[in-house]
């Protein structure tokens, strides 16, 4: 496994999802939504500008990630289905370590960047009635979260993919995820106290084992399995 063999296929995995102009665009202003105007409709709610902030990074930011990330793996199986690509990725010397990878890089980058914006316009929204005298910052665990969210959701992704690959990529592969999603956000919704070591804990667990199902599904998986399964 090299690192330029895997820039290599998320390049090309990005410019498949990205070819698909009119889904794309719908995927971003539905993540928009999702981001900003649904997700600050339960956290406006919360009287406290950081434990608003702190329960939009615990749950709603994550949620958004996995939510876009959803999305554009329902765009990969559509392209696998309209082009039968996958046969020449698995014809190439790439190990599939490699292929996964790479695959997973493009999702978690074109997932990543819409969530971050809006959780810049949540912060932004949280602190203009303060005014720039009195930032409200998010708190230590709460600045934790927000940097262990991305890499929870780049193994999220990284078991999804695995998932295409072993279910032939068929739409049916995608609700586990989908049921995450859904998970994170109502909890969130129903979350309105101060985010404590639970919170933290819960995302280190979620971190060993999608990482951990993540491995032994790599392990083995064959490059066979997956033309069998095509």
């Amino acid at each position: 496994m090299r690192f330029n063999d895997i820039v290599a296929v998320a390049k090309r995995e990005l410019l498949v999802i990205t070819n698909y102009k009119f889904s794309f665009l719908v995927l971003f202003l539905g993540s928009f939504y999702l981001g900003t105007y649904l997700s600050m409709a339960y956290t406006n709610l919360i009287p406290d500008p950081q434990i608003r902030m702190d329960t939009y990074l615990a749950f709603f930011f994550l949620s958004t990630e996995i939510a876009c990330s959803w999305a554009l793996s329902t765009i990969q199986v559509q392209d696998y289905m309209r082009q039968r690509c996958m046969e020449t990725i698995l014809a190439t010397p790439l190990s599939l370590a490699s292929i996964l990878l790479g695959k997973s890089l493009a999702i978690f980058i074109l997932s990543y960047i819409p969530s971050l914006l809006c959780t810049i316009i949540v912060f932004c929204q949280a602190n203009l009635p303060l005014g720039l005298t009195a930032l409200v910052f998010p708190s230590s665990v709460g600045w934790i979260l927000f940097f262990i969210s991305p890499v929870l959701l780049f193994g999220i992704i990284c078991l999804n993919t695995l998932q295409l690959m072993y279910l032939n990529h068929s739409m049916g592969s995608l609700i586990a995820v989908f049921v995450i999603y859904l998970l994170v956000f109502r909890t969130g919704a129903h979350f309105s106290s101060s985010i404590g070591l639970t919170v933290l804990v819960g995302y280190v667990l979620g971190l060993l084992c999608v990482f951990l199902l993540s491995y032994i599904g790599l392990k083995f998986l064959k490059k066979e399995r997956i033309v069998l399964a095509l």
